[in-house]
């Protein structure tokens, strides 16, 4: 196998050392989320790689003892090298693997499945991917959950980044007692660019907000938002259920960390938000990160696919009622429907589907009921 490389390499390398998860140790979030696509897939090995110059190293296994192998012979280096989802039902008869030697030894490696791991600009840095000793394929169920665990890897990756960089800024302000503005400030610098919105809550209050996210209630600054309560910004309806969420976190009991909620815009209509949510304690207080971000398209337009198949389905019961033999009479031609009523067919026709009649007279009767408008010829 060819070392392969993509023409924007240099960035992409760049990119992932800044994230800073090379060579680091084991990790719960990242452990759990291999083992829910181990188990979801139904597949003996599952992964999180990250490809490197001249290696794929691995952040979590399941299955796979080791965490470290030549570019060349990394399967998942053709998933970051497309950045797109990479399926091989067979890759012992796939020519770009076949001569692989984790395919070669045995038991080898036959189905792989892999989802590109991407920074928040696009790069793909590593993947996902499921692996079995037997040729296989994935139920569409089974790709939709892979593609999702996926998303909560990068998510991690994200909130690895931003915790590290609010740390860093936490520790610096520390001595100089001025640690909550100075955070801020270096926070938003860190965490504006980013494309989600993000929220720091501490005892149900907002302790920092992006820009983003202020967007996201209308506000034309941030600042309005700080150290307001929870009550005034999640919907009535979601209120409870998001603060029982945190308070499960601070009493350390398990809570979801990906679920959707609403918002009230300055308004007051309501916005459709996605959130991934993390929680850490410093220095004895307890913090909660949510990354937001806005599903209204998305919500548009599966509410528009919903609706045409509604009238898709109406379209076609309306189809089905002229279907099969109709009963006309032969001398009137009344049609008799299903309780043995006989109708003229426009009423028919008129009461089984949206079709509406116009009256004319065709030439040949004219001639026959009016022959004396008619010349010889």
């Amino acid at each position: 196998m060819n070392n392969i490389k993509s023409s924007g390499e240099e960035i992409r390398l760049q990119r992932l050392q800044e994230y800073q998860i090379l060579d680091t140790v084991n990790e719960k979030p990242f452990d759990d989320l291999t083992s829910l696509a181990s188990y979801i897939c139904e597949c003996p090995v599952a992964m999180i790689n990250m490809i490197d110059s001249n290696r794929q190293w691995t952040k979590s296994a399941v299955g796979f003892e080791v965490y470290e192998v030549p570019r060349n012979q990394a399967i998942c280096a053709y998933t970051v090298q497309s950045g797109e989802v990479l399926l091989v039902e067979d890759l012992s008869k796939d020519p770009r693997f076949m001569e692989n030697p984790y395919v070669k030894n045995i038991p080898g490696a036959r189905f792989y499945c892999g989802v590109p791991i991407c920074s928040y600009d696009g790069l793909a840095l590593g993947s996902l991917c499921v692996l079995d000793t037997k040729p296989r394929s994935l139920t569409d169920p089974q790709m939709h959950s892979l593609k999702i665990l996926a998303l909560q890897v990068r998510d991690q990756m994200e909130l690895r980044r931003s915790l590290r960089e609010l740390q860093k800024v936490i520790d610096h302000d520390r001595a100089a007692q001025n640690q909550l503005d100075s955070s801020a400030e270096r926070f938003e610098r860190i965490l504006d660019t980013s494309k989600d919105g993000i929220l720091v809550e501490r005892d149900e209050k907002v302790i920092y907000m992006n820009h983003t996210y202020a967007e996201l209630f209308g506000r034309s600054s941030r600042e309005e938002m700080m150290g307001l309560h929870l009550s005034e910004l999640a919907a009535p309806e979601d209120l409870e259920r998001l603060l029982e969420f945190g308070r499960k976190r601070s009493r350390g009991e398990p809570a979801p960390t990906h679920y959707e909620f609403r918002i009230k815009h300055k308004e007051g209509q309501l916005i459709d938000l996605e959130a991934s949510v993390s929680d850490f304690n410093q220095e004895g207080h307890h913090y909660i990160i949510t990354f937001a971000r806005d599903i209204r398209e998305r919500k548009r337009i599966q509410a528009e696919r919903e609706q045409m198949i509604v009238e898709l389905k109406d379209a076609l019961s309306k189809v089905k009622t002229l279907q099969g033999l109709l009963p006309i009479c032969a001398s009137c031609k009344k049609v008799r429907d299903d309780k043995g009523y006989w109708s003229r067919i426009e009423e028919y026709i008129e009461s089984r589907t949206d079709a509406d009649f116009t009256h004319g007279i065709c030439p040949d009767c004219a001639h026959r009921l009016y022959p004396e408008a008619f010349d010889d010829d």
